[in-house]
């Protein structure tokens, strides 16, 4: 009788043994990065976007931030972005530049901090705070006050509403004195 108290006590210490050794074993799936640094750094970016076999846009920066999250990813660019609209004849239709930039997501860029637009066509040049631009859709926009500064003088706005390549620019709300051409 004592040889079987004996054999089940070593049985249950073997299995309780077997059991919580078992149940401290490390997960097979590797442990999630932390969320504040970037998985993956570029620098000194050139990036072209192409059209049916034309590169109509060109992306400069020094620095790219990649971050990615379980769901989504999203790229930053910390020392700034300058985006060159092109021609189809490789003539350069505008520049866009600001000191900070995000790509909220694989087309929507938002540009903050000293956003500057150089339309070579008019020989305009745009300067706000902030700016979306949607690729896909070819749209820039931006509800915030801005300064433009044209062959008639220096314009005032709150907002802006243009196609990327700046054929169509609708400047919303001017204010102050503006000069108008009659034709």
């Amino acid at each position: 009788m004592r040889k079987y108290i004996f054999v089940k006590l070593l049985l249950v210490f073997a299995f309780s043994y077997f059991f919580f050794a078992c149940s401290k074993t490390t997960s097979s799936q590797p442990k999630t990065e932390d969320n504040n640094s970037p998985s993956q750094i570029i620098n000194d970016a050139h990036l072209l976007r192409s059209s049916d076999g034309i590169v109509d846009t060109e992306l400069f920066s020094k620095k790219i931030e990649i971050y990615n999250y379980p769901d989504s990813s999203k790229m930053i660019f910390p020392q700034g972005l300058e985006v060159k609209f092109i021609n189809s004849d490789k003539t350069i239709k505008a520049i866009l530049t600001s000191l900070y930039a995000e790509s909220l997501s694989n087309n929507l860029y938002y540009l903050k901090d000293s956003v500057v637009i150089v339309n070579y066509k008019d020989m305009d040049t745009i300067y706000c705070q902030d700016l979306y631009w949607i690729q896909d859709s070819a749209i820039v926009r931006t509800d915030l006050p801005l300064r433009r500064h044209s062959k008639g003088g220096i314009d005032y706005a709150k907002g802006l509403r243009a196609r990327d390549d700046f054929d169509s620019v609708t400047v919303k709300n001017p204010y102050g004195v503006q000069k108008v051409n009659e034709e």
